[in-house]
């Protein structure tokens, strides 16, 4: 059911610029700070066309999207940026650390044809959000450019796709090696052989794709192929428009690694311990880890390691109290009479699903004023600077959780569901500037 193809993409010539200085992290990912470093690095960094600053002194352009396709065009003259001679596919292999432990993964960076989520065969696991997709779609329409990577998921149990891929490796150019700020290791392999090639098309042919990262960039290709098409007296279909880049990982990868993103909550007026208590006890047993001295990690680990090893368990850090409490989900019957949306069963059982429904929905009777997702609850993935906005006042509780499963995600996707918001966080991040695809051929 995935149709991909090759194309010729386009990349920068290493021969004249040091890619450690032009890659990025995804757009999505950029502070304003580091944005202002990747302008520092290097005049031609990737930032200047995928999130370029609202008011550029080096450009007389101050429409950003206008100056994002001036400067693909100037670069490419220059011949900073080169496109392939032929038709390609592209291996992407990331090798990294997390928690000590080595992990290496392969993605195929390939044009994928576009597909209304109707069809079953790309399926969406998050919701989205508008002014996300204006921006991506004021982005597109100015280059004619995917210029950043999609991240999806594919099953590949009998490994037919992989044994098309190893073979293809086997006889593939190297076309990139380099290392982010974490000291990651990127590479490039481009596949051109078209009998190789023809080996992968197959072998996805009846994949069933799963957006992973890249949500609003796929929709926006969607919204970008109606308007093209409405253009069009006549359309045959194969037109570079009607394909987007992607990065495909197979699910049982086991380089993927997903993260946990924590929940910031503030507005609980009446919060007191016997409060808390009172309110969460019928649905958790609950007890506590003192932390009166943060810098002692050693309660922090205690803490998480309940959380990872214990079914339906969630850490709740509330510097008032100088304390952890541990909610440990008393039942999963419970879950069938408290969660009363219409989900599945697979739905319900997920951590993130619990602690909205069960712990966080629940705080709204400790706060005097109105209390909402939107105005009283943040989310971030870094636990350290979570707890120092707790201990700041900035937000009084933080809430730790296990992260959930590959499995998790294909379970409640295939379902025809959407996972609850901010619910994974794939790491490390595809960087941008490794390959672009143009569709102005």
């Amino acid at each position: 059911m995935a149709e991909i193809r090759p194309f010729k993409g386009l990349r920068y010539n290493i021969q004249k610029i040091k890619l450690e200085e032009v890659i990025t992290e995804p757009y999505d990912r950029i502070t304003p700070a580091m944005q202002e470093d990747y302008y520092r690095r290097n005049p031609y960094n990737v930032v200047r066309i995928i999130l370029g600053k609202d008011d550029d002194p080096d450009h007389v352009e101050k429409d950003r999207y206008k100056r994002a396709k001036i400067y693909l065009d100037e670069w490419e003259k220059e011949g900073l940026l080169i496109r392939e001679n032929q038709d390609a596919l592209y291996l992407y292999e990331q090798e990294f650390q997390i928690r000590g432990e080595n992990k290496k993964r392969t993605g195929l960076i390939t044009r994928v044809k576009l597909e209304e989520f109707s069809s079953k065969k790309v399926l969406p696991h998050e919701k989205t959000f508008p002014k996300h997709k204006i921006d991506r779609l004021n982005l597109l329409r100015a280059t004619n450019t995917n210029t950043g990577q999609i991240f999806l998921l594919y099953s590949d149990d009998k490994n037919n796709v992989s044994q098309a891929i190893e073979r293809a490796r086997q006889n593939a150019e190297p076309g990139a090696e380099t290392r982010d700020d974490a000291n990651f290791l990127h590479r490039l392999w481009i596949i051109k052989e078209k009998e190789l090639i023809q080996r992968i098309q197959e072998a996805m042919a009846d994949k069933v794709l799963i957006i992973a990262d890249g949500h609003h960039r796929y929709e926006t290709s969607l919204n970008y192929q109606k308007e093209v098409l409405k253009k069009m007296k006549e359309a045959k279909g194969d037109e570079p428009f009607n394909y987007i880049m992607m990065t495909l990982f197979k699910l049982e990868d086991p380089g993927l690694v997903i993260l946990p993103t924590y929940r910031l909550v503030k507005g609980l007026d009446k919060l007191s311990e016997e409060e808390l208590k009172n309110l969460l006890l019928p649905y958790f047993e609950i007890s506590e880890i003192d932390w009166p001295d943060t810098s002692d990690k050693s309660k922090l680990e205690e803490a998480q390691n309940k959380v990872l090893n214990e079914s339906h368990t969630f850490a709740a850090y509330i510097s008032q109290f100088e304390k952890f409490f541990i909610f440990n989900l008393k039942s999963e019957d419970l879950l069938d009479k408290e969660i009363i949306e219409e989900r599945s069963r697979e739905w319900k059982r997920l951590d993130v699903a619990i602690l909205h429904s069960l712990i966080i929905d629940k705080l709204e009777a400790l706060s005097s004023e109105p209390f909402s997702l939107e105005n009283n609850v943040n989310y971030i993935r870094n636990l350290d600077q979570g707890i120092d906005e707790v201990k700041q006042g900035e937000f009084q509780m933080i809430f730790l959780l296990k992260p959930v499963s590959l499995h998790q995600i294909r379970d409640v996707v295939e379902n025809g569901e959407l996972m609850p918001h901010k619910s994974t966080d794939f790491f490390p991040k595809l960087k941008s500037g490794l390959v672009m695809n143009p569709l102005d051929e």
